[in-house]
């Protein structure tokens, strides 16, 4: 039987509050999803024996999800990812873009979607719970051209997945890039990184970067510790010498991913002690995988301590870094009169 339920996780100075909304299904699989940055605060899969445990990861003080220092589980808008020299030139008009990330714009910087308060409504049917949040995008957001008007969907379906539906239009061209950018350990609360997990990624080529992590050439993953097209043990490539390791302290990287624009099967990712994989279905153009190599180890999280460098890893669907300023990366620039339709899927399972 499916369930939402909803519950006050925080209140707001202005005298708002913070929802969660709680979805379960008839496994008892859950997520809970919070109406402040579409955050994915909580996920509870069965391991090989069928006891449940978070699979993400979260902060303890409830109140961090308001600058969200690490992203934790939030929406990221107007545009995911980097953009170098926090400026882009859009139909002969340039833009400029507030520099967080050194001299660059990462996740359209602060105030990002992922700190905004999102308007919330239900929908339960026989086989799935629906969260639909809203927002509102003015001309002008973050520096951005076009008002946007914003629809996700998150889904939990009694097959076990959990989709996350990206919709979208604007009145002027702007560059959209959307994603959610989950932390995921599928070892639960007491695996302590993500290095033992395996992963495997549809993809013959990934965007190399230079030292600010700004793309510099797509490249082949054969021959190096980037080719996951067969699955890999994370700590088996993760402590390769190779240039491209060391300008990211790990993995920090776009993969560029086989049949565009169809929604397939793209990643599959799997923890050996609790037998959890978690399976991608995409139709987006890349994976932005990054595995927890900044994390901050002084932010209490959900049960209290730290989590470790490399205590989880985020798998973006998104457009490649920087495309906007790329002609040669796939078009990230939504038009007046179109419309901004994506669809992620996680789909969890175990082995044996």
């Amino acid at each position: 039987m499916q369930r939402i339920q909803k519950s006050s996780f925080l209140s707001l100075a202005n005298g708002s509050d913070v929802s969660l909304y709680t979805l379960t299904n008839a496994d008892g699989m859950s997520v809970g999803i919070l109406d402040l940055g579409g955050v994915i605060f909580s996920l509870r899969t069965p391991d090989r024996f069928g006891n449940l445990d978070e699979v993400v990861l979260a902060y303890q003080d409830p109140t961090l999800y308001l600058t969200n220092p690490m992203y934790f589980g939030g929406l990221i808008g107007r545009v995911a990812n980097r953009i170098q020299g926090a400026s882009f030139t859009l139909d002969d008009k340039k833009h400029t873009l507030v520099k967080n990330d050194g001299s660059n714009n990462l996740h359209s910087g602060p105030n990002g979607f992922e700190t905004r308060l999102w308007q919330a409504s239900t929908l339960l049917s026989s086989d799935s719970a629906n969260l639909t949040l809203t927002l509102l995008s003015p001309e002008g957001d973050q520096g951005y051209p076009g008002e946007v008007h914003l629809k996700v969907t998150y889904t939990l379906d009694d097959a076990n997945r959990l989709a996350i539906t990206y919709h979208a239009s604007t009145t002027s061209a702007t560059p959209l890039n959307l994603t959610n950018h989950a932390y995921f350990n599928l070892g639960g609360a007491s695996c302590a990184n993500i290095l033992n997990h395996s992963i495997c990624i549809d993809a013959d080529y990934f965007t190399a970067v230079d030292e600010e992590l700004i793309p510099i050439a797509t490249v082949p993953v054969a021959g190096t510790p980037f080719d996951f097209r067969e699955p890999r043990v994370i700590a088996d490539s993760i402590f390769m010498e190779d240039i491209q390791l060391a300008c990211a302290g790990g993995f920090d990287h776009n993969w560029v991913l086989k049949d565009a624009g169809q929604l397939s099967k793209k990643l599959i990712l799997s923890e050996p002690n609790s037998g959890r994989v978690m399976s991608v279905w995409t139709d987006m153009p890349g994976v932005q995988f990054y595995s927890g190599n900044v994390i901050d180890e002084t932010i209490p999280g959900r049960w209290g301590s730290p989590y470790n460098r490399f205590g989880g890893l985020c798998l973006e669907t998104q457009f490649p870094p920087d495309a906007v300023n790329r002609p040669d990366f796939p078009s990230p620039v939504l038009r007046a009169g179109q419309k901004y339709d994506h669809q992620t899927i996680f789909e969890f399972g175990v082995t044996a």
